[in-house]
């Protein structure tokens, strides 16, 4: 009788480790998925936090240089490339795919009115960053392989 209840309790315990074994087949996968999804959208958010503040600093230069500097003939300051750079280096090394910096004489709504070098006092200069955020996991996490980002500063000129 010894032997006989040993086997049945021998059975009984691989019977239960096969079903933790399927158990653990079935939901992993979603649990993993899950996973994934949470760290992408974190990816995500900090993605757009990295370039609202690089539009931040963008507008910042900008408005604190709708006039030129002139030093020994050369003059710095007021050229949307340097704005740009100021966005460069405010992005940390981090880059939406396509990604273009957009910079004018704004209304408080951000409508574009012209040429930001020409922003007079009281009015407003917009900088504006789009891009296409590059998705890591597209294909594991059902998403499209890139999604839309644009992000924007409004910043009234004071002086010049």
């Amino acid at each position: 009788m010894k032997t006989d209840s040993r086997c049945r309790r021998g059975a009984s315990q691989r019977r239960r480790l096969g079903a933790a074994a399927v158990e653990a087949a079935l939901v992993l996968p979603v649990v993993i998925t899950f996973l994934f999804g949470i760290l992408e959208y974190g990816r995500y958010v900090m993605m757009l936090q990295v370039v609202t503040n690089a539009a931040r600093e963008g507008a910042r230069y900008a408005v604190e240089h709708t006039n030129p500097v002139t030093l020994n003939g050369v003059t710095y300051g007021n050229a949307t490339s340097d704005v740009t750079t100021a966005v460069t280096k405010a992005m940390g090394g981090q880059s939406l795919s396509g990604q273009t910096v957009q910079v004018y004489t704004a209304d408080s709504l951000g409508n574009n009115l012209g040429t930001w070098t020409n922003a007079q006092p009281g009015e407003s200069v917009c900088v504006k960053i789009t891009g296409n955020y590059p998705v890591v996991l597209a294909k594991m996490l059902f998403l499209n392989s890139t999604i839309p980002v644009t992000a924007q500063s409004v910043m009234r000129s004071e002086s010049n």
